[in-house]
């Protein structure tokens, strides 16, 4: 996470949460002439819905016009994770032990920074993953993001057909 990113997750967090929801990821998108602040949103419980991405984008809306933390000027979304959501922090990993994903690296480990497989567990920072008979260790700091892989989408709140 960047310094920029640390610093609106403190000041938009508190307010995320007050709405029963989780900020769980601030991505600072620059494309062209173009930047886009994406807040990622969840609930623990439950899909994130429309209505709570516009709570949240009201809500944040105002705090980011009083604090003006981007000198530049971007346009605000708010979405939810998905269910192929990509995992940030370490709590993210940690909620989805016994989950396949994928797994991107900032520094190579035997000479690639890609693996796949089911996370095994999550212990003194690093996240421990299983693939085939051999279990890895990437200590936080050497990981870059995950993403889940779904198998199977009544798993994860949803049905194959939409309900």
């Amino acid at each position: 996470m960047t310094p920029k990113q640390q610093q609106l997750k403190e000041l938009l967090g508190p307010s995320v949460t007050a709405l029963d929801l989780e900020l769980w990821a601030i991505e600072i998108i620059s494309s062209a002439n173009r930047l886009t602040l994406r807040l990622v949103i969840d609930h623990i419980n439950r899909p994130v819905t429309v209505d709570d991405c516009e709570a949240v984008s009201r809500q944040v809306s105002r705090i980011l016009d009083v604090e003006d933390p981007l000198p530049e000027r971007y346009t605000l979304e708010v979405s939810s994770p998905g269910i192929e959501r990509v995992l940030y922090e370490i709590e993210h990993f940690e909620r989805f032990i016994g989950s396949q994903i994928k797994l991107k690296l900032n520094v190579p480990f035997e000479g690639r920074k890609n693996f796949a497989g089911v996370i095994a567990g999550v212990e003194n920072q690093a996240v421990l993953l299983q693939f085939r008979d051999t279990e890895y260790e990437f200590p936080a700091e050497h990981v870059e993001r995950g993403q889940l892989v779904v198998t199977d989408v009544t798993q994860v709140g949803g049905s194959k057909d939409g309900k």
